[in-house]
């Protein structure tokens, strides 16, 4: 197994050795030069003395004053006796060769004991880079595993240590990453099927108005009432796929994350105003009444737009389904959780089958009106959602149905 070494560790392991190596050279250099002071000090010790006994005593001759200091060893009553003078009393009762050699023992253990020191440093610093070689082909084995969609954490395997946390971010990243490009894959996927879905719904208005128009081209003599119906109907579908292309747009810009919805505090009745206003000509036209019931100051916090679009589409579908004569009722009220807008039309309500599938996509229920398409209620719920709501409905056959909006206090 090859060993990974990176420069910070080189350059740690090259300064521990050289601070090793220098430490060496400087305390046997530094015992050299105590061995060499001890022996002049000695040296000098002992001409003193040789030049004193010359003194006192010249009839002693040279040769026998070495032969004297050539004798081996000492006795412990010479010793003593220099003792009680003062005299080498710091080296006991050692001659200067046996301190010579105690010194080159101890000169050669230290010199050991440096050495193994090195070599078990050494030892350390290979059996860390193995163990930390083991634990780099484990994470590069992990992220084999992330790259072929194993996102699994085993936290009995995280350290404390700097590879445990480069293991915990690879993991957040690449999770990250992996849910971008889920995300990413979704919005496409959601912008080609509402393509697709508006391709499928401008099919039938445009073969309808293309059958119309060609009616209106080939057949001069046509009677002018059949020619303003056909006009009337190419104007009607015209109006309808208009409708539907600006709503599709805004449901899969908002399913795709392109808009950025601005949420400030608005005031419950401030929206409810905006749609009765806007719709107020087709409840007429209808003859359904709208009656309006706010909790005073009831306030949430949406962006108005886009909750206005999605209320109005709200009570367009109650009055929709509400009977010549009936009523759409629409209430707001707040608490410390939440702020609640309802809907209730008068109509003869919804089946639990047809409750599930209520805001899918183009889905149109057994009493939807002859021109709807079934995109209104799928965009309200999304613009709902997107801001911390909640949609829930309510209905009993031959009891009408509820709509409730409930945007978090958050």
């Amino acid at each position: 197994m090859r060993l990974r070494w990176n420069e910070e560790l080189k350059k740690l392991i090259r300064g521990v050795i050289l601070f090793l190596v220098a430490a060496v050279l400087l305390a046997n250099l530094g015992l050299g030069v105590f061995k060499n002071r001890m022996r002049r000090d000695y040296t000098a010790l002992a001409a003193g003395v040789l030049e004193n006994v010359r003194q006192a005593y010249p009839q002693v001759s040279e040769e026998q004053l070495f032969r004297l200091l050539d004798v081996p060893g000492a006795t412990e009553e010479g010793w003593e006796i220099l003792a009680r003078y003062g005299i080498f009393t710091e080296y006991g009762s050692r001659t200067l060769e046996r301190q010579e050699e105690r010194l080159l023992r101890f000169q050669m253990g230290m010199n050991a004991i440096l050495l193994l020191t090195i070599f078990l440093g050494i030892l350390a610093i290979i059996i860390y880079l193995q163990r930390r070689q083991h634990r780099i082909e484990e994470l590069q084995r992990y992220m084999e595993k992330l790259s072929r969609g194993n996102y699994c954490l085993n936290l009995e395997e995280n350290n404390d240590d700097e590879l445990s946390g480069l293991r915990n971010e690879v993991y957040r990243l690449t999770v990250q990453l992996k849910e971008s490009a889920a995300l990413e894959q979704g919005r496409r996927q959601a912008l080609a099927d509402s393509v697709a879905n508006i391709s499928h719904q401008l099919k039938t208005p445009m073969t309808s108005m293309t059958i119309l128009l060609d009616n209106l081209t080939e057949n001069e003599e046509m009677d002018r009432i059949t020619r303003h119906r056909f006009l009337t109907e190419v104007r009607r579908q015209l109006m309808g796929m208009s409708w539907l292309i600006a709503n599709m747009l805004k449901l899969s810009r908002l399913e795709a994350g392109v808009v950025e919805l601005q949420r400030t505090s608005v005031e419950a009745g401030q929206l409810v105003e905006k749609c009765t206003a806007r719709l107020q000509t087709a409840a007429e036209w209808k003859a359904v009444g709208l009656e309006v019931r706010l909790q005073p100051g009831a306030a949430l916090y949406v962006d108005e737009n886009w909750t206005v679009e999605a209320l109005c589409n709200i009570i367009k579908n109650a009055i929709e389904h509400s009977p010549e004569g009936g009523s759409v009722r629409i209430s707001a009220s707040e608490n410390e959780i939440y702020t609640k807008i309802c809907v209730a039309d008068s109509g003869s309500g919804i089946s639990g089958e047809e409750r599930e599938r209520l805001f899918q996509r183009f889905y149109r229920g057994s009493n939807a009106a002859q021109d709807s398409i079934g995109i209104g209620l799928a965009l309200a719920k999304e613009v709902v959602e997107q801001q911390h709501g909640h949609i829930q409905v309510e209905s009993k056959e031959g009891e009408g149905t509820v709509f409730s909006l409930r945007f978090m206090k958050i």
